[in-house]
């Protein structure tokens, strides 16, 4: 027996299968899915909720932002 790995995305119920599997050929098929989606993220809030997500267990200091003070004065050649 060999195995082929591939990463397919369900359409109508179905799987497509590589050209290279001829027709008749007998498989054994495990599916691994990914958690089902929530309604927040089939409405697009996932991101969001994700980025909110971010800051958790952060303290404040790691929050602060380091102070930028941009270029130097610039200096000419005399």
């Amino acid at each position: 027996m060999r195995a082929i790995e591939l990463e397919a995305t369900v359409e109508q119920h179905r799987i497509r299968v590589p050209e290279t599997i001829q027709d008749g050929t007998h498989l054994r098929v495990l599916l691994l899915m990914e958690d089902s989606p929530t309604k927040s993220a089939v409405d697009g809030d996932d991101l969001k909720r994700r980025l909110a997500g971010l800051t958790e267990g952060l303290s404040d200091e790691d929050m602060n932002r380091a102070r930028d003070f941009g270029r130097n004065d610039p200096q000419w050649d005399t």
